[in-house]
């Protein structure tokens, strides 16, 4: 079954007329297959984003961290020594701390991060939570990076929310900026993307790293991480973790 959703607009009569007559050149080509009618149904329009906000509570999303939306105040467990809170307003932007893949980022950079790791580079950096997070653990320096303009100003105004500004250096990304970034050389790399981004950026993500520098990655599902892993393997990156939930995989590796 698939689901669609469109814009009860001046057009979407001419859509649902495209839609059945593929729908007849399908069947005319597969008589074989059963092809339903589309069902059509109205849905009444709200105020999703605050309708969202209501589902949304403060969680413990690692052993360090906890998560707490922007509009609520955090619990007395969140307040204990030892606790770190992000305070998050995700906007249309990924990376609320409460997904697997986030989570899985935010495990290992609590277990590199600053001993091992006092300079960070996030790619794809979303709501900035992962070099938010690096930042609060006490790398020295970090820099995100993201292709998406707005997904940047969601970052600056949750990393002023949360009092790093100078802390972490936001940068749009492309070729030019990655190219650039190779001049300095990063003890970690966080890489919560798409499992394609991942094998596309191997190269760039293998000249910002020091030898011996770790590579944090996630977004990947279990039937990509072989062929992930493969890839950087020959890149000359050895596995040094590994974790799986919720049908999501997540991979440390460390540059020879």
């Amino acid at each position: 079954m698939m689901t669609a959703f469109l814009p009860n607009d001046q057009e979407l009569n001419f859509k649902l007329s495209s839609l059945n007559a593929c729908l007849d050149e399908l069947r005319r080509r597969f008589p074989e297959q059963s092809l339903s009618q589309p069902k059509l149904q109205t849905i009444v329009d709200r105020d999703w984003l605050n309708q969202w906000r209501e589902t949304i509570v403060p969680e413990k999303v690692s052993r360090k961290f906890w998560v707490v939306p922007e509009w609520l105040k955090a619990p007395p467990a969140a307040m204990k020594p030892g606790s770190l809170v992000i305070r998050m307003e995700p906007g249309l932007a990924f990376g609320t701390g409460y997904h697997p893949t986030t989570r899985f980022c935010l495990e290992f950079i609590e277990k590199l991060v600053p001993e091992k790791a006092g300079s960070v580079l996030d790619y794809g950096t979303g709501t900035a939570i992962l070099a938010m997070a690096a930042a609060m653990l006490g790398a020295e320096k970090v820099v995100a990076v993201d292709i998406d303009p707005l997904s940047l100003r969601v970052a600056e105004e949750n990393i002023s929310r949360n009092n790093l500004q100078g802390k972490i250096q936001l940068l749009l990304g492309g070729r030019e900026t990655y190219c650039r970034l190779t001049s300095f050389n990063f003890d970690l790399v966080t890489a919560n993307l798409f499992a394609n981004e991942l094998t596309r950026l191997c190269g760039y993500i293998k000249k910002h790293l020091k030898p011996g520098g770790y590579l944090v990655m996630s977004g990947i599902l279990p039937d990509q991480a072989k062929s992930v892993r493969k890839i950087y393997r020959h890149a000359g990156f050895k596995l040094a973790g590994k974790k799986e939930r919720k049908g999501w995989v997540a991979l440390m590796m460390r540059k020879a």
